[in-house]
């Protein structure tokens, strides 16, 4: 039995010298940086067709999962919602859009939300209005 006790605080010993001594240090975490973006659409378009394209462009590091890319086209008279096409899923600087389904003849504002996969509260939006002559 005493055999049995010292072969125990032997083993308990060894575990809380292994436990202690070598631990990887962690290394710091670095914030995620406030998402910043651009387009190369001018503040306000006048386009010949019910659809246009144009560039979205992350101006800040791109977060590590990722970004969700929304856009939504709303006329500025009356309101009304075009629907656009599905969010765009990301991890690339330069991001391509096409808006489509335009009305003839009304001002429209169309608005870009950008939402880091990483941090949802992470998130950029830019307007520029589009009229379809």
């Amino acid at each position: 039995m005493r055999n049995n006790l010292i072969s125990s605080l032997c083993i308990m010993l060894m575990l809380a010298i292994l436990g202690t001594g070598c631990k990887p240090e962690s290394l710091p975490v670095t914030p995620e940086e406030d998402l910043k973006i651009s387009t190369d659409a001018p503040s306000y378009l006048t386009t010949p067709a019910a659809d246009f394209s144009f560039n979205l462009k992350i101006e800040s590091k791109m977060p590590v999962n990722g970004v969700l890319v929304e856009n939504y086209v709303k006329s500025e008279i009356d309101n009304q919602n075009y629907s656009q096409g599905p969010v765009i899923n990301s991890s690339t600087s330069i991001i391509p859009i096409s808006i489509g389904n335009l009305p003839r003849q009304k001002i429209c504002i169309c608005t870009v939300t950008v939402t880091s996969k990483t941090r949802s509260t992470n998130k950029a939006i830019q307007t520029f209005r589009i009229v379809y002559k």
